[in-house]
C-alpha cells in the first residue's frame, strides 16, 4: 500500500489537489486558491476503508507554499483543534454554544479564563478538565500561585 502512513491506531493516506484561482471570490476576497484534500483510513480492528474530504481556501499563491508545506500547514490546524478546542467544546463549558451577555470584552475574558483553566489542567494530573475547573474555581489563589509559576526547564 504506497503512501499510507500507519499512526493512531490506523493506517491512512491523504491525497491533496489545489486550484489555482484566477479572480476573487466575492465572499473570500484575497483567495488564491481552492484546496481539496481526500483522506482514506482503515482501522486497525477493521477492514472497512472510510473516506472523507474537506475543503480549504488560502490567500498563498501556488509558488508561496508546496502541497506538501500545504498539507503540513492543515494538519498542524487540526492538531490545535484536537489538543485545545476540542476540550474547550466537550468539557461542562461548552465553548461553541457559548454567547456571553454583554458586548464589551465578556467573551475574550472568557477565553483568557479558560485558557488559564487549560494551562492549570496541563500543569496538574486531573482526572478531567471539568474536575480541575471545579477544583481551581474553589480554589483561586492556589489557581494564581501556580500560573504565576513559570515551567519546570529541562536539560
Amino acid at each position: 500500500m504506497s503512501g499510507w502512513e500507519k499512526e493512531h491506531g490506523r493506517i491512512e493516506r491523504r491525497h491533496l489537489c489545489r486550484v489555482d484561482l484566477d479572480q476573487d471570490i466575492s465572499s473570500f476576497p484575497g483567495a488564491r486558491q481552492l484546496i481539496k484534500i481526500t483522506r482514506e483510513w482503515i482501522e486497525n480492528n477493521s477492514d472497512e476503508l472510510k473516506s472523507e474530504t474537506r475543503y480549504f481556501i488560502t490567500n498563498l499563491l501556488r509558488e508561496e507554499r508546496s502541497a506538501a508545506r500545504l498539507a503540513q500547514a492543515i494538519r498542524g490546524h487540526w492538531s490545535v483543534e484536537n489538543k485545545n478546542h476540542w476540550k474547550r467544546d466537550t468539557s461542562l463549558w461548552k465553548e461553541d454554544a457559548s454567547r456571553p451577555r454583554k458586548k464589551a470584552s465578556g467573551g475574550q475574558v472568557l477565553a483568557l479564563l479558560r485558557g488559564a483553566i487549560l494551562r492549570l489542567h496541563d500543569k496538574e494530573a486531573f482526572e478531567s478538565l471539568n474536575a480541575s475547573f471545579h477544583h481551581y474555581s474553589a480554589k483561586a489563589y492556589a489557581a494564581l500561585r501556580l500560573l504565576k509559576t513559570p515551567p519546570a526547564k529541562i536539560n
